[in-house]
């Protein structure tokens, strides 16, 4: 898809999104099902619902919109899940009610991430590899750029089930990859940080990959992982897909050292 286009749509998915139908509740559930977009409400109140056809209703139709699924992540999936963490917070859902929840939006990302993107091998193709640092129990954010990434012609290996350790060191050492992605989390230390990267610069043989550092503390902490030796930090799953984008093309650029 081009980008004015994917740009256009996006718009229009997030226009649709956030508008406030008038009327009662009847009559906007009814028009939300008529044209078939998800809202975000709608999708929240399917997660939460006890009678799981509400879900696979939600389901069945994001998978007949065909948007890309970039968008579905920073428009439904992300804001959801931070709503699912708020409620919990304010205690206005108890532990099981949100853990159900959020293990069904973990499984409509699968879902919909299991029809997108090219499912075939191809050396030619980018390759990044994702792990997480062992104090980061956070999986759905790296599920997402996993998804994503894959969806945009990435070889993806590893995931949020590979933890930053020996495994993930030989695959370093082995995978080829361009960029390889580590997930921290707010107690994630820099010296922990620190010592990962240079645990992985040493394993792999090609001194030109890019590590990409990506978190929900990446803000307040820009300098201090750059002199950790992050190449990217990764704001979000879109910034994280351009810099990786960007850096491949770097390095295929003829003027490339």
């Amino acid at each position: 898809m081009e980008t004015e286009d994917r740009g256009k749509l996006e718009q229009a998915i997030r226009h649709h999104f956030h508008h406030e139908n008038g009327g009662d509740g009847a009559h906007a559930d009814a028009h939300q099902s008529m044209n078939g977009t998800i809202h975000f409400r709608q999708l929240l109140s399917a997660l939460l619902e006890k009678d799981p056809k509400h879900f696979r209703a939600a389901l069945d139709r994001l998978r007949s919109e065909r948007v890309p699924l970039l968008v579905i992540c920073e428009t439904l999936i992300i804001p959801v899940a931070e709503e699912l963490g708020r409620m919990w917070c304010e205690d206005q859902q108890n532990f099981s009610s949100i853990t159900a929840a959020s293990a069904r939006l973990q499984l409509l990302l699968t879902s919909l991430s299991e029809v997108e993107g090219p499912s075939f091998y191809d050396e030619e193709r980018p390759r990044i590899l994702l792990m997480r640092m062992p104090s980061n129990d956070h999986t759905l954010g790296l599920s997402v750029i996993a998804s994503v990434f894959h969806e945009e012609g990435w070889m993806v290996d590893g995931g949020p089930s590979l933890l930053a350790g020996t495994r993930a060191y030989a695959m370093a050492r082995d995978g080829r990859h361009q960029v390889i992605g580590v997930s921290i989390a707010v107690g994630s230390t820099i010296e922990d940080i620190g010592a990962v990267i240079r645990k992985i610069r040493a394993a792999c043989p090609d001194q030109s990959v890019s590590i990409l550092i990506g978190g929900p503390c990446l803000g307040s902490r820009q300098v201090e992982l750059r002199a950790a030796g992050a190449d990217i930090l990764a704001l979000d799953v879109r910034h994280a897909l351009e810099m990786a984008n960007a850096t491949v093309k770097g390095s295929e650029s003829p003027d490339s050292p």
